[in-house]
């Protein structure tokens, strides 16, 4: 008896330390979606993704749904303050902008409801941000509920990336893939996202970069993929640096062309820099940086 006891009691010390680990690195809105993102707006089923779009007053949200009906966090935008980011992954994405700046040209693929793209149009007039988006419903979406529209300086693609970068365009000074929080991501049902992760794609993506422009993607630390697609951006990229997103599970991973990185010391002071320009951690992204 005393045996099967002390059993139970490290059963459920394992059970409290697992829904402690959980509470801690987890957002809150893991844990109460209809409290975090307010009442459902719309929801459709499209050929990739189940959609849901919640909001309240100006705050909307985008989340692709999985089988077993968990919300997964797409994007997030202010309407009435478009040009701030509202995840937390996304402003450590362009944490890019410490290895290549100024940035005329960018690409996004992966659209979700727009953040990047009202960011970029907002805090970077000048510049021209193309988005590629496999599913059409998403576009839509985006402008129906996002204000997420094509405009001077804004160009959306309802195409899938891998077709879309065959073609030759202009350089680009930098490339964001958000594509990795697909539900259908780990299933690979069709493979049409788990191709955006070859050695061929990111080598083709490589070739559309201007001689020091970069590559920011999302990844997610607790997938079993993830040391894998490391490994492939650090075949294809001289320069690759990681950063833990806090609290998240997200790595935003900044992958460079140039031959050689700055020193720790070198991005901080063009941290600094940046950070009199715009009201991004850029000291943070620094110190939260790993090869």
């Amino acid at each position: 008896m005393k045996r099967v006891s002390t059993l139970q009691l490290i059963s459920l010390l394992c059970l409290l330390g697992a829904i402690a680990l959980g509470v801690l690195v987890l957002p809150k809105s893991a844990f109460l979606p209809r409290t975090a993102y307010g009442p459902i707006l719309h929801e459709e089923e499209s050929d990739f993704s189940r959609i849901r779009v919640r909001g309240s007053d100006s705050k909307r949200h985008l989340l692709f749904v999985t089988d077993s009906g968990v919300e997964q966090l797409q994007s997030t935008i202010d309407l009435e303050n478009p040009g701030e980011l509202q995840v937390a992954y996304t402003r450590a994405l362009f944490a890019s902008l410490l290895f290549k700046n100024p940035q005329e040209r960018m690409l996004l693929i992966g659209l979700g409801g727009g953040g990047m793209v009202r960011f970029v149009e907002e805090r970077f007039p000048e510049a021209t941000i193309e988005a590629v988006e496999i599913d059409p419903a998403v576009v839509r979406i985006a402008g129906e509920y996002f204000q997420t529209t094509e405009k001077p300086g804004v160009i959306l693609h309802a195409e899938d990336a891998f077709a879309f970068l065959q073609r030759k365009h202009n350089a680009f000074d930098a490339i964001y893939l958000d594509a990795f929080l697909r539900p259908s991501v780990d299933a690979e049902a069709d493979g049409k996202t788990a191709r955006l992760k070859t050695v061929a794609f990111l080598e083709t993506m490589r070739d559309q970069l201007s001689e020091d422009g970069v590559l920011a993607c999302n990844l997610i630390s607790y997938r079993k993929t993830t040391p894998g697609d490391l490994e492939s951006l650090r075949e294809v990229f001289p320069v690759v640096r990681v950063i833990d997103v806090p609290r998240t599970g997200n790595l935003a991973v900044i992958a460079s062309r140039r031959k050689k990185g700055l020193s720790r010391e070198g991005l901080l002071e063009r941290a600094r820099s940046l950070e009199e320009v715009h009201d991004l951690p850029f000291t943070d992204f620094v110190k939260q940086m790993r090869e």
